[in-house]
């Protein structure tokens, strides 16, 4: 007999990636950080990653960006379009890799995106019972409608609902809370949009806009029941705050303005509806200002999520 001796078997360690800024403006650089590795011995090099759809499946397949360093930091510069990045890191001869980090999304969403989305009814919340329609609009590229939920990996229409064409039809949502955009072959994406689901049936809905609203604009939030009809003696929160007792069901907001940003709900019998964001963008008055980039976030389940921040399990790219 051999002596004997204890074998100790670890899992590859993971890095967690950082993006800064997670929306863009025009002419910004952003920088990929490469963290979580501090526990782990010196001596990592790392390695960066853009994520590129796959045309013949529902997955990603990755790019290496050029170069690598001794740094945890990567800048890409000035990127005019939205992408997924990823990284990992490496050390010693032969070279031992960690596992790739979850992806995490760039958004640059312009005035004038490659396509459009957009929702049928047109709300963010909805009940389970009610099919949705979501339809991407743009030129002929052929578009696919994507989600990510929280409990769920980002997976395409046919998963989860029937694709006609450009549109994607959602008949029943159970488990369907979540962000949603279009994507095409090459890669473009449209702007992106929440859905959340009321699955209590006695609890209101909030009728707030699906899309980000302009400076200026008037803008009306309403309570609804399940059969879309107006609620009265209800109660309309900003950022959890109390703002009102609306007798009508309704808040209306003369000229919106960047403060008016934030959460929203309503609360009618002591049941509080979902909570949905309003994002406000800034007032388009010049040419120069078309190409103003707006932040795009997205709650799901009522959790704030940028989009450009949602995790995507890097397992799925084959």
């Amino acid at each position: 007999w051999s002596d004997a001796f204890r074998l100790t078997l670890r899992s590859k360690p993971q890095p967690v990636l950082s993006v800064s800024p997670s929306w863009l403006n025009p002419g910004a650089s952003v920088t990929l950080s490469c963290e979580g590795l501090e526990h782990q011995p010196a001596g990592w090099r790392f390695f960066w990653y853009k994520a590129v759809p796959d045309p013949s499946s529902s997955s990603y397949s990755i790019e290496m960006l050029p170069g690598s360093s001794n740094g945890q930091n990567y800048i890409v510069h000035r990127p005019t379009h939205t992408a997924g990045y990823a990284c990992r890191a490496g050390r010693g001869e032969p070279m031992f890799y960690t596992d790739y980090s979850e992806v995490k999304f760039v958004w640059s969403a312009d005035s004038h995106p490659a396509a459009s989305l957009s929702v049928s009814p047109d709300r963010v919340q909805h009940v389970i019972d009610q099919p949705v329609t979501l339809k991407c609009s743009g030129n002929d590229i052929k578009w696919r409608v994507r989600r990510f939920t929280d409990t769920l990996s980002h997976v395409q229409c046919s998963n989860w609902g029937t694709m006609h064409g450009s549109s994607c039809t959602i008949n029943r949502l159970w488990y369907h809370s979540g962000v949603y955009w279009c994507e095409s072959e090459s890669g473009e994406f449209s702007n992106a949009v929440n859905i959340t689901v009321q699955d209590d049936d006695s609890a209101p809905l909030l009728l707030s806009p699906v899309h980000p609203v302009t400076e200026g604009d008037p803008v009306t939030l309403s309570c609804r029941d399940k059969k879309q009809q107006r609620l009265s003696n209800v109660f309309f929160y900003h950022n959890d705050k109390l703002l009102n007792h609306g007798s009508r069901g309704e808040l209306n907001i003369s000229a919106v303005s960047k403060s008016d940003e934030g959460f929203y709900k309503c609360q009618h019998s002591g049941k509080d509806s979902p909570r949905s964001w309003m994002s406000v963008r800034g007032h388009v008055g010049s040419e120069n200002q078309l190409r103003t980039f707006r932040k795009c976030c997205l709650i799901i389940a009522q959790k704030v999520m940028m989009i450009c921040s949602d995790p995507y399990n890097l397992e799925m790219l084959r």
